[in-house]
């Protein structure tokens, strides 16, 4: 997406051209219409139009207006597509330039260390960061326990192939849960239990009776702004989850990949209410920085530490030693803050605009979760054919669970099917089937990735949504 407003606004035209909004030959809103239904200034309006004048896809009548071309084969044939699938951060809020000036930094203040072999552990100079650094996050760790990673996923896969303490095998995971994590358990056979996550949290009845009848050795979840959902849990609900899991013996995995887009400074994590080393946080830049950088880091408790290294180690010896240097100069001065209050402000307007569009075009189609801020919606699929949650973990919990393989393939193909008209029509998207145990019975939904999304496409985006709802799931 171009970072010019103008033609931001031009491909939001173009989009509504291509969709049958603006119809060939129809006269398109008058300059201080479009520039009050979008909100931008008239200039941009003007530039917008100019742009598409020169592309032949609208043309103007002097003292009337503009029109669109009355043949749209151009535009049919190029269709553009509103992109909410891909969770890559946009660059219009990337910080090349800041970053490429701190990796000059690193490589004349780390000269000497960039071709050898540095820690596996991780420099000291950013591990003493990183740890000033999350206590903004009311996380408040020793040095010596924080241990830098190639990605969150690299802390993910080490983990689950450590033997804890509690001698168990079993992990259990939020349903849905990150697709990777459970690919990461799937590539190692890792006996796997999962239960239900809703906008509301877990029931604790049933997280109780899982951690007592199962060899659980960790609970893998996002405590905020879960992946796929965007769901986020109460301080008193992640009190109580610490508690049940102190109590049986369990390891919690805690991933809180988007703690810096936290708007409410109140929202602690699960680890800041450990007071007995139960809690791994792991943390990640990807989302927040640039996800090319390919660093995370997690907090191990000491009785990890050795084998936690020691595969680390085997992996790939150590971090790359460029990025720890350029990221410990950015966190070091004023660029990240800046940066995050700009992010922040980034995805809340979004997400503003997505709740807003929803409420008004898809009440009563279907159940929509909109978090305030972070980088995911969800938009709950629901008919005859359907199991909504509750009805999905029913059968779970009445121990259905291959026995219904058929209705979890129909739900499949039926959401999967959604996600290629609405590709068709438009929109990009991702289906949450995959975000789930292998068989389990469970609600399917819709995934939105507001990340790369312009605001001005969003109401489109919902309208098209609204659209292939009502065709493929109408009211009985």
């Amino acid at each position: 997406m171009s970072n010019y407003k103008y033609v931001c606004v031009a491909n939001v035209i173009k989009e509504k051209i291509l969709y049958g909004t603006y119809k060939a030959g129809a006269k398109l809103p008058s300059i201080v219409a479009l520039s009050k239904e979008l909100s931008v200034n008239a200039a941009t309006i003007i530039r917008a139009y100019a742009l598409l004048e020169s592309e032949h896809m609208i043309y103007s009548v002097p003292k009337s207006g503009y029109y669109v071309v009355k043949s749209t084969d151009y535009v049919l044939d190029k269709p553009l597509l509103i992109d909410m699938l891909s969770v890559n951060p946009a660059s219009e809020i990337n910080p090349y330039k800041d970053f490429y000036h701190c990796m000059e930094k690193a490589i004349s203040l780390y000269e000497h260390k960039l071709f050898t072999y540095s820690p596996a552990k991780g420099m000291p100079e950013l591990i003493s960061i990183l740890r000033n650094h999350l206590t903004h996050s009311q996380v408040f760790a020793k040095e010596q326990d924080i241990f830098i990673t190639t990605g969150a996923q690299q802390a993910l896969f080490i983990l689950s192939l450590l033997n804890f303490p509690n001698g168990h095998d079993t992990i259990l995971v939020e349903q849905p849960t990150y697709d990777v994590m459970l690919d990461i358990i799937r590539l190692n056979n890792i006996p796997v239990v999962g239960i239900q996550r809703t906008e509301n949290g877990l029931d604790l009845a049933e997280l109780e009776n899982i951690l007592s009848h199962n060899r659980v050795k960790f609970f893998y979840l996002m405590p905020r702004f879960q992946n796929p959902t965007g769901f986020s849990y109460s301080n008193k609900h992640k009190k109580e989850i610490l508690k049940l899991a102190k109590k049986y013996g369990v390891y919690i995995v805690e991933d809180d990949y988007l703690a810096d887009l936290e708007l409410n400074q109140k929202n602690d994590p699960i680890f800041s209410f450990d007071n007995n080393d139960m809690v791994i946080y792991i943390r990640s830049f990807s989302k927040t920085l640039l996800p090319g950088l390919r660093l995370g880091m997690a907090i191990i408790p000491k009785i990890l530490q050795d084998e936690f290294l020691r595969r680390k180690n085997v992996i790939d010896l150590n971090s790359s030693v460029l990025s720890q240097g350029a990221l410990e100069i950015y966190l070091r001065s004023s660029m990240y803050e800046a940066h995050i209050k700009r992010t922040k402000a980034f995805y809340k307007g979004k997400m503003d605009i997505l709740s807003k569009e929803c409420r008004r075009e898809l009440d009563g189609i279907s159940n929509c979760f909109i978090p305030p801020t972070g980088i995911f919606a969800y938009i709950e699929v629901s008919n005859s054919n359907f199991l909504n949650h509750s009805q999905a973990f029913a059968h779970r919990k009445a121990g259905v669970w291959n026995k219904n393989q058929t209705t979890v393939s129909k739900i499949a193909i039926s959401v999967e099917s959604l996600i290629l008209k609405l590709e068709k029509s438009g929109l990009l998207a991702a289906s949450t089937s995959r975000n789930y145990i292998d068989g389990i019975v469970h609600a399917e939904g819709v995934r939105l990735c507001v990340c790369k999304v312009c605001n001005e496409s969003i109401p489109l985006a919902v309208q098209i949504l609204k659209h292939e709802l009502q065709k493929s799931y109408p009211k009985t």
